[in-house]
């Protein structure tokens, strides 16, 4: 005599039969499959963007540094210049005059 089985006979889910997720369109559509793989030239070109960006941005603060490096190189110059104009020795000292001569 055989003994029954208490257990039942595992039934397949419809999820054996789909396929996983974007596998079908890939599968069946060749041009999903360059769709696929089409956001990595976007992301390279993405990137090249932003680092041509970046070095104009770079190359315009290093021309503004120095063209203000030369403005006020040419102030200190101009006020050193000043002010040793103002502080030259006289070659000639004149006495103050006297009252009633």
């Amino acid at each position: 005599m055989r003994k029954p089985l208490l257990q039942e006979e595992a039934v397949p889910s419809s999820a054996d039969y789909r396929p996983a997720c974007g596998q079908a369109e890939l599968e069946s559509n060749p041009k999903a499959t360059h769709r696929a793989r089409g956001f990595w030239p976007s992301i390279a070109w993405i990137a090249l963007v932003e680092v041509v960006v970046l070095l104009a941005l770079a190359g315009v603060f290093v021309a503004y540094l120095n063209w203000s490096s030369e403005a006020s190189f040419a102030e200190f110059l101009a006020a050193t210049n000043a002010q040793a104009a103002s502080t030259l020795p006289l070659t000639e000292v004149r006495p103050p005059c006297k009252p009633g001569a």
